[in-house]
């Protein structure tokens, strides 16, 4: 099936749902077919301009490679950049919304050794502007109108369809998933019953609907070329869509002349820094939660920490005007004091290293992370020691008491102890 083919059978298929509607389309496909037009078999040229209309219904074309500005195309669709969606999106009166991801997916040579490791997680596939697309199409259905979201297929180099599912529940409570196969089917059609006229007819033959067989003991397992999910309509297709197409379909887009080799090299050196630049935002947003919600948990200890010294400095004083003979009592509070005191460094030394982790570049994100962890684990050897502070002080319940939430407190703020992932 050749690339024309696969954006024909696609729209052919969803006719039902964007037919007579306002409609915003984003596909690189439809692109490739208005500038290759002229060449178009001519079921594909009348399906083009039934998708973008000269007058009518509205519909609005969020193009890759558009001209700044907005304006009319050939077509007579408005014809917008595709950075400009959310506000397109927001204000547009669009009743239907057909995009594609064909071009957000990430180069892996762009990714960095440890994103490589994990390429089968969404984040690592698609760039950060897909999930926002999905987003802002989710403000949509819940709006009451019909989102529809395509991507390639695991045999076109895409997304495998429990990856598709995963990306499609992530921003919608319900959708329906279709996948377009690529499949070689041989069409047999019932020509109905004939006789001579000396044999009467007695069986009227009964005239409907023209019944569907479909047989596939002669294939193998079809390989899935797009994935397509639908999402706020109600009367959708079920079971198996068979689609007929022109027997032949040239190219949409003609070939263009080679480049010149300086000329190629910029772009695929752009393509290269604008994946850079994604993944460096990724890395930075990752960055900026973990910091934050270090941040927080240090404010909880330092604040648990000063009421705590309160405490203690306040019963020093009442012990001493008791005059009582037992001498562990301030040993265990001088005890707990240097514990808390040492608790205190570790605070001041993980603020410090935030410091230090906002100055730094992206590329030392990672180790000041890690240097993190660490003194979370100092945290974990801290908590240890008030514990057996705690069970010294057992004669003095409310000491041992504060002593033990105090620990369960650290271990809280700490979390679990880190494990290597490699084991």
């Amino acid at each position: 099936m050749l690339h024309a083919d696969r954006w024909a059978a696609r729209y052919g298929f969803l006719r039902e749902l964007w037919a007579g509607r306002s409609r915003v389309l984003a596909d690189p496909a439809l692109e490739a077919a208005l500038r290759g037009a002229k060449s178009l078999p001519a079921p594909f040229a009348a399906l083009l301009a039934e998708l973008l209309p000269g007058a009518g219904n509205q519909a609005w074309l969020l193009a890759h490679e558009a001209r700044p500005g907005t304006g009319r195309g050939r077509t007579g669709a408005r014809v917008a950049e595709f950075d400009a969606f959310e506000e397109l999106l927001a204000e547009a009166p669009w009743q239907v919304a057909i995009v594609d991801l064909a071009r957000h997916f990430v180069d892996a040579a762009s990714l960095t050794r440890f994103a490589a490791r994990a390429q089968t997680r969404l984040e690592n596939r698609l760039e950060t502007r897909a999930f926002r697309l999905l987003t802002a199409l989710a403000e949509g259905a819940e709006a009451g109108r019909v989102v529809v979201v395509t991507a390639p297929g695991e045999a076109a180099g895409g997304l495998e369809l429990g990856l598709f599912q995963e990306l499609v529940t992530q921003h919608f409570p319900r959708a329906r998933i279709y996948a377009l196969a690529l499949t070689r089917a041989a069409s047999v059609v019932d020509c109905g019953e004939v006789t001579s006229d000396e044999i009467e007819d007695e069986e009227a033959d009964e005239r409907g609907p023209v019944p569907l067989a479909f047989d596939n003991s002669l294939g193998e397992d079809a390989g899935f070329e797009c994935l397509i999910a639908v999402v706020g309509a109600r009367d959708v297709p079920r079971g198996v869509t068979l689609l007929e197409l022109p027997p032949t379909a040239p190219p949409a887009e003609p070939a263009r002349p080679e480049r010149a080799r300086p000329e190629r090299a910029r772009d695929e050196e752009s393509e290269s820094l604008r994946g850079q630049l994604a993944q460096a935002r990724r890395q930075i947003e990752l960055a900026s939660i973990a910091r934050q919600s270090l941040v927080e948990q240090l404010d909880a200890a330092q604040g648990r920490i000063d009421a705590l010294e309160d405490q203690l400095a306040g019963r020093a004083p009442a012990a001493a005007k008791a005059n009582e003979p037992d001498e562990e009592g301030p040993r265990r509070i001088d005890a707990a004091a240097a514990a808390l005191q040492s608790a205190r460094w570790e605070l001041e030394q993980l603020q410090g290293e935030l410091r230090r982790v906002t100055a730094r570049p992206v590329d030392a994100l990672e180790r000041s992370l890690a240097a993190a962890e660490a003194r979370l684990g100092a945290l974990h050897a801290c908590a240890a020691t008030v514990d057996a502070l705690a069970q010294r002080a057992g004669a003095d319940e409310p000491l041992a008491a504060e002593l033990q939430t105090l620990r369960d407190r650290l271990l809280e703020l700490a979390g679990p102890p880190a494990t290597d992932e490699s084991a």
